[in-house]
């Protein structure tokens, strides 16, 4: 990597840094930070999408890549570093209806909350414990007590009292798959690390956004969330998988299995359309949603170096930026006509 003034990649990192962007790093030293790493994971495909192949997502070394955010990054404490592990402390779980992600909300959700204390939530006592983000589990290992209160929120959502929650197959459409619950995980934050996010961050308990949620609580359970914490959505599309042998057959792929004590696991169905980065260092995790679609990305990037070849990386940013943000609006899908209307008729969650 040539570091010099004036090569391509410090114009690069140039460009990115006045986008505000990358670290704050002294002039002349490098970005990248050995202690971190970045995963992105595409979102699985549907039976519909199989022709065109099956995506796996981006790695990123030394630290996380803003062209792949759709969010501004909010970290997350890792609660318990000492032990090799990415450890995030929930401390509340909503159901918003009708799907939709962070950056992509369906329009008219009602929120209802998943009455648990924080032990609960985290299958164990005390505030350094938590739920391990596991990038080697494919399926989300949450505590088996947790569940009659997800189950009570889940007809509570769908407003049907017998629709229980399960992880039998079940016979769906996509459309009405992305009609059924978002899951809202609420993390203890990384205060050190919120002046880099504050209330802007769609990420943070603080925007805007979350109001309607955090003012539908009626539960007696008291919460502790602070301006600090961050909020992690987890869309339908990212729970429920297709089988690839059976199409449009789908099964839930989290998991109410964990005795009290044991360690409970966030694996890909939480983890994937985000850019997470696990930052040894500074003890956190970060997360970004993101399309996680390497193809795309590599289009946005040559895009950008395109330009800044032609048209210098300090003369024309504006200009850049400009290009890359209509290629991104030009390919993101509204997911508001999606999920704007509650569509489980016929479905087996009727």
């Amino acid at each position: 990597m040539d570091n010099r003034a004036g090569s391509f990649w410090m114009q690069l990192r140039e460009h990115y840094k006045s986008k505000g962007h990358g670290s704050s790093s002294e002039e002349g030293k490098q970005d990248f930070d050995p202690n971190q790493f970045a995963l992105c994971y595409d979102r699985q495909p549907i039976s519909s999408e199989l022709s065109l192949g099956v995506g796996s997502g981006a790695l990123t070394l030394g630290g996380s890549d803003s062209l792949l955010h759709s969010t501004p990054m909010v970290y997350a404490d890792n609660v318990s570093p000492g032990i090799g592990w990415y450890t995030v402390h929930v401390k509340g779980m909503f159901l918003r209806s009708k799907g939709g992600s962070l950056s992509e909300p369906a329009n008219n959700s009602r929120y209802i909350r998943v009455d648990a204390d924080e032990n609960t939530l985290n299958g164990n006592a005390g505030a350094n414990h938590g739920i391990i983000v596991d990038s080697g589990t494919t399926d989300s290992y949450l505590p088996s007590n947790l569940k009659p209160a997800f189950v009570e929120a889940w007809k509570a959502v769908l407003r049907d009292p017998t629709a229980e929650y399960h992880n039998n197959h079940i016979e769906m459409s996509a459309e009405q798959v992305k009609t059924l619950p978002t899951i809202l995980v609420v993390l203890q934050g990384h205060k050190s690390s919120s002046a880099e996010t504050n209330d802007v961050a769609v990420g943070m308990t603080g925007h805007p956004s979350h109001a309607a949620m955090f003012n539908s609580i009626t539960d007696k359970n008291p919460l502790t969330i602070s301006k600090n914490d961050v909020v992690v959505a987890i869309p339908p599309e990212h729970y429920m998988e297709e089988s690839h042998r059976s199409p449009g057959t789908w099964i839930a792929r989290i998991y109410f299995t964990e005795k009290y004590g044991q360690q409970s696991i966030f694996g890909s169905s939480f983890m994937m359309g985000h850019e997470i980065l696990f930052d040894n260092s500074s003890g956190r995790v970060g997360f970004s949603e993101s399309h996680c679609d390497y193809s795309r990305y590599m289009e946005e990037r040559d895009l950008m170096l395109e330009q800044i070849r032609q048209n210098g990386a300090t003369n024309h940013q504006d200009n850049t930026a400009t290009v890359v943000e209509e290629v991104k609006e030009e390919e993101v899908v509204n997911s508001a006509q999606l999920v704007g209307q509650d569509n489980l008729h016929g479905s087996g969650w009727a």
